[in-house]
């Protein structure tokens, strides 16, 4: 933290920006007195983005200084009409509705839907387990099953750990292939990497390749060696098709990893019939092609096969995230630097125990349509048909707490969850804006935003190319009468329970003081007591977070080395810290229930037959399919309000081919109507040759133009349409339960 030598008032502090996985550091240039945001830059100091910043990155500052974001709690009055009431009453309110339901119905008359905010805040990070055991509610939905939720699942199958992500060490390949991303757009998820485009340029000035497989030529593909179109849920028979390949051709190098490693030859016969002559139709890419790319990629070192939400939320978004793992570990490109590696955090979320319990499925069905409980999720687009009285009768979800999440717009079928909303006799959001959803609830309680408290980078920490912590100070004192997002769930659970805040967070950090100090662990040489007291009396996320940094696999163990890691010296460091590149983590890292890689977990393969099952259909169709797209100035639907973002032409446009848009009549910059089973939208058309023949996208988070909303800049700006309202929220992948939200068959005419 430095003064301003233009102007005394003027501090310059160093943070991360919260608003996307890259994590780039920040200069931010604040007038303490004032409480403004003056301005804010790339750090060049910071040995990860090295001064980059992307649009985003203002972001913190419109969000902080949004007038119209909410500090105090608003009920709403019968006539539908808002006051606000103090934090007593709102959660006294709120327990008694939440209470009266639970003691009636049982506590799956409660719902509950996280959103993805809540995973760039240190205090949601720590705390949400807590709310969620509170509530005890088998009724848990979230982003997940509209984003990643495939990749945990099969993570879980075959390595025993749902959330220890796979990431691409694109600094030391030499090929990277790209399926389903842009991480020019989205600066690498699931692959944090400030500045990614110069780190992709760097694999090209090293003498390696670039490629990528789209149906949109997209901003990273313009920079690639090569792009190769590919439609739209055809990922699987694709990915499917490369490993029949290196069986055929004698290509697999599995190298130590066979040592402890099931289901080589299961794998060996589920993909014997995906050849590239069987598939090239419904991928369109032909035969050859896809055996010079299996090649390539076999003959390479050291390559990464990466695979984003485009893989993810298809119809085979299991099957897909699966086979390209299979890949990298067939070729020895996997746990292999220059390979798909993993991450080890500070925070020691990913360090060596004891196997876990294999995925769990099906301790809970919706009543709708009888969906398992996967991991914990239900799928997001099941929650009207539980709201129902029609589909679920008796045993229907009565209540629903939303937490930083705008389901109205990021779930499938918008419209049919607004009007099952109605139905609900109780609805809470912990949220900072009266939204398309948090307009039907009943009571609104906001949280403090970033800025206003210190955080810490947990969860992207574990996504990263490269391993590193940092600790981003508060810039101001929040507002009077406000509460963080971690305070707002514990005294909401605590109203209905009987305790407070305080005491949830006490239990919780005497657990970790007693995890961290048990035998084998990295405090046992010091009793829970005494660690506890090191720590301070001083309770909530930072105390938390010293316990597991001092604890890490680089900490200082409590007076065991003395150079570690702390949180006292992440505070002194004052930017990012460098942990070195990915390592190998195999095998101490697997955990499954037999302490092998299970390549071939039946969980996983039982959906091969329907892959099977589709592919004469796939070969056959000429329907026109709709995908989404990233954009450098969105974030899901979560910026939208931010003046400085929104400025600029309409970014809610369905892009499509020039030979579809003449053969539906669409005219550039015309009106153009698209409809699916579950709806219609009319958008803004932008005929380009980017776009895939039969292929049509549009982005997702839009549809600002509801009235009750107080997010009038978002409305102005760019209001846009709801691509989720055509995304049907029926048909699902089956294995995770994640809904296919690229790929749907959708009609296109002239509005």
């Amino acid at each position: 933290m430095s003064k301003s030598l233009e102007s005394p008032s003027l501090e310059t502090v160093k943070r991360t920006c919260p608003i996307c996985e890259a994590c780039c550091g920040l200069e931010v240039q604040i007038d303490r007195d004032a409480k403004r945001i003056v301005r804010i830059e790339g750090d060049r100091d910071d040995f990860r983005s090295r001064g980059y910043v992307c649009p985003k990155s203002y972001g913190m500052k419109g969000v902080y200084e949004d007038p119209e974001r909410l500090r105090l709690p608003i009920r709403k009055r019968e006539d539908g009409s808002w006051e606000e009431i103090d934090w007593d009453e709102a959660f006294r309110y709120a327990a008694e509705n939440l209470g009266r339901i639970r003691e009636q119905h049982g506590t799956h008359a409660v719902g509950v839907f996280i959103g993805e905010p809540t995973g760039h805040q240190l205090g949601a990070n720590l705390y949400t387990r807590q709310f969620m055991e509170a509530l005890a509610t088998p009724r848990c939905f979230s982003s997940a099953t509209m984003d990643q939720f495939p990749k945990n699942v099969t993570l879980h199958t075959m390595f025993g750990e749902s959330w220890m992500f796979v990431i691409p060490d694109v600094h030391n390949t030499d090929l990277f292939i790209c399926m389903g991303g842009n991480p020019l757009a989205s600066q690498g998820s699931l692959m944090g990497t400030p500045n990614v485009k110069k780190a992709l340029k760097d694999v090209q000035a090293r003498g390696g390749r670039v490629v990528v497989i789209d149906p949109r030529r997209t901003e990273t593909a313009e920079i690639a060696d090569e792009h190769l179109f590919i439609k739209p849920g055809s990922d699987a028979y694709f990915l499917a098709a490369m490993c029949q390949v290196f069986f055929e051709e004698d290509l697999l190098r599995v190298g130590r990893l066979g040592e402890f490693m099931d289901g080589l030859e299961e794998v060996r016969a589920l993909v014997s019939g995906f050849t590239p002559e069987a598939v090239a139709t419904a991928t369109g890419i032909d035969a050859q092609t896809i055996r010079r790319i299996a090649r390539e990629y076999a003959a390479t070192e050291r390559a990464c096969l990466y695979g984003r939400i485009g893989t993810c939320t298809q119809e085979f978004g299991t099957l897909a995230s699966w086979l390209l793992d299979v890949a990298a570990i067939l070729t020895g490109h996997f746990d292999e630097r220059g390979g798909m590696m993993f991450p080890r955090p500070a925070t020691g979320n990913h360090e060596p125990g004891p196997p876990v319990e294999d995925l769990s499925v099906g301790l809970f069905k919706t009543i709708g349509r009888g969906l398992p409980l996967i991991d914990g999720q239900l799928p997001a687009g099941a929650m009207a048909e539980e709201i129902e009285e029609s589909t679920a009768g008796e045993h229907r979800m009565r209540a629903l707490i939303t937490a930083a999440a705008n389901p109205v717009l990021s779930a499938p079928n918008g419209d049919r969850l607004v009007e099952a909303m109605g139905e609900l006799e109780f609805m809470v959001s912990v949220d900072i804006y009266l939204n398309e959803t948090t307009q039907h609830a009943d009571l609104i309680l906001p949280t403090q935003v970033q800025g206003e408290f210190a955080n810490y980078d947990m969860i992207y920490t574990t996504t990263s190319s490269h391993n590193w912590a940092a600790l981003s100070p508060q810039l101001f004192e929040p507002e009077p009468g406000t509460k963080a997002h971690w305070e707002v769930l514990l005294d909401l659970v605590g109203a209905l329970t009987g305790t407070t805040a305080a005491e949830i967070d006490e239990q919780a950090f005497q657990e970790l003081c007693a995890q961290i100090t048990q035998p084998g662990a990295p405090a046992d040489h010091k009793s829970a007591e005494e660690v506890a007291s090191e720590l301070g009396t001083t309770g909530g996320p930072l105390r938390m977070l010293d316990a597991l940094l001092r604890a890490g696999p680089y900490g200082d163990r409590f007076g065991k080395d003395a150079s570690g890691l702390s949180l006292r010296k992440l505070e002194e460091a004052g930017g990012a810290v460098e942990l070195g590149p990915l390592q190998p983590r195999f095998p101490e890292m697997v955990k499954t229930p037999s302490g092998r890689i299970q390549l071939a977990h039946p969980h996983i393969t039982a959906d091969v037959p329907r892959l099977e099952a589709t592919l004469a259909e796939r070969s056959s169709s000429d329907e026109m399919l709709l995908i989404g797209r990233r954009q450098v100035r969105n974030m899901n639907t979560w910026l939208h309000q931010v003046r400085a973002l929104g400025k600029g032409p309409n970014r809610c446009t369905l892009l499509i081919h020039p030979e579809d848009a003449a053969r539906v009549g669409v005219t550039h910059k015309g009106k153009v109507r698209v409809r699916s089973r579950s709806g219609e939208v009319v958008a803004e058309a932008e005929v380009s040759a980017e776009m895939m023949p039969g292929v049509v996208s549009l982005p997702h988070g839009f549809g600002h133009a509801r009235k009750g909303t107080r997010t009038s800049v978002a409305s102005e700006l760019q209001p846009g349409v709801n691509a989720n309202q055509l995304t049907d929220e029926l048909p699902l992948d089956v294995p995770s339960g994640t809904h296919i939200a690229n790929g749907i068959p959708v009609e296109i005419e002239g509005a």
